[in-house]
């Protein structure tokens, strides 16, 4: 399902980072679940390096190095996640690893929760690349009263972000951008390199501009960087279920803005990680990858 290598391929090698700590209750995220049950996962977030094009990418920042970086709001969402480790950030992991923020060319963020976007401003030469959406989410928010959803309009650097064209764009629109969906296998696919190293997905559900990396290793390996599509592997696995409860005011809420999208976002990395393909399935809270790969973290690579 996934495009062979070329006899002339190049490809990239991807560092974990850790970038935080927060603790999840696993009955707001799989179901059925242990409803006494927490569990402190990483905020994971990655640097991509190609080296024939000399580029730098991170996908993610994890969350801020400081927790009065944070909004009100936001600081007290993280009331409820802990224990929690912030800080001491990305950036300040990239120095101590011998590398700068400086040389970080392009921030990828699968989406705009506080404990993905990081620091943006620790990335002053990065163009940032978002999907589609999020800046009106940035500017106007989702509504409705669940913690976790805060945002901040001035997030991001208007000058140095673009966000992607939507999947349901017109030829015309799309050709105003560098940047074109194509298919590749279930998903829609962004080719960042136009040379078959890293790819964009689309994967739409748990908030709108929702977007996976996946990068090619070897000419038989592959990584997907999965974000938020999952928190619990279990869901990856099909041995649970996306989560449901009621809320304060007898709603129904879900960690998903989009329930629906999730469930078929997750049935395509499903495919994806089941399809005979030796692709490695990292989501960002995948706190059990986490423990079993430490020697892989930054300065160390996959």
């Amino acid at each position: 399902m996934l495009p062979p290598a070329q006899d002339d391929q190049i490809f990239v090698t991807v560092s974990p980072i850790l970038g935080g700590e927060i603790t999840l209750p696993e009955k707001y995220f799989i179901d059925p679940a242990d409803p006494a049950a927490s569990h402190t996962v990483p905020s994971l977030a990655f640097l991509i390096q190609h080296p024939k094009l000399n580029r730098r990418i991170m996908f993610d920042l994890g969350l801020r190095s400081s927790i009065t970086s944070y909004s009100a709001p936001q600081q007290l969402h993280l009331t409820n996640r802990k224990p929690h480790a912030i800080g001491p950030g990305v950036a300040a992991v990239l120095q101590q690893g011998g590398l700068s923020p400086l040389d970080i060319d392009t921030v990828i963020l699968s989406h705009v929760h506080y404990d993905h976007h990081g620091d943006p401003d620790h990335f002053p030469r990065a163009q940032f690349i978002v999907g589609p959406g999020t800046t009106h989410l940035l500017a106007h928010g989702l509504g409705g009263s669940a913690s976790h959803q805060h945002f901040s309009n001035n997030l991001l650097p208007a000058d140095r972000t673009l966000e992607l064209p939507a999947l349901a764009a017109t030829d015309t629109q799309q050709s105003m951008s560098v940047y074109k969906w194509n298919p590749l296998g279930p998903f829609s696919a962004i080719d960042l390199l136009a040379d078959g190293s890293v790819f964009i997905l689309d994967s739409p559900g748990h908030l709108p501009g929702h977007v996976n990396l996946l990068c090619r290793l070897s000419s038989e390996k592959w990584v997907c960087l999965c974000g938020d599509a999952y928190h619990d592997r279990r869901l990856l696995t099909g041995e649970r279920d996306i989560a449901f409860w009621e809320g304060a005011d007898g709603a129904v809420c879900c960690i998903h803005n989009d329930p629906a999208a999730a469930r078929t976002a997750l049935g395509q990395l499903r495919e994806l990680a089941g399809a005979g393909d030796a692709v490695e399935m990292i989501g960002a809270h995948d706190g059990g990858w986490y423990k079993a790969n430490l020697g892989r973290m930054f300065p160390g690579g996959l």
